[in-house]
């Protein structure tokens, strides 16, 4: 099933089916959120479109709401 695949349920399954105590759930899905974040990062790097922002620079939340208002913009304009 796709639900599977998702981001920490096999390991939810495991513990709660008893093969794993807490620590190891909470382990295991740090591992597998990092493996996620570095796959979704390396299919990024392939957009030609991609844009960046720093989320711990200050205003970055404003620029990207700006980015993502001039995107939402132009989409509606193809529309």
């Amino acid at each position: 099933m796709p639900s599977m695949r998702s981001v920490g349920y096999r390991q939810a399954w495991e513990f709660l089916e008893g093969r794993i105590d807490a620590a190891m759930l909470r382990a295991q899905g740090i591992a597998a959120t990092r493996q996620l974040a570095k796959r979704q990062i390396t299919w990024l790097r392939s957009e030609l479109d991609a844009r960046w922002f720093d989320p711990d620079r200050d205003g970055s939340d404003a620029e990207a709401a700006r980015a993502i208002a001039r995107f939402l913009g132009a989409e509606g304009a193809d529309s």
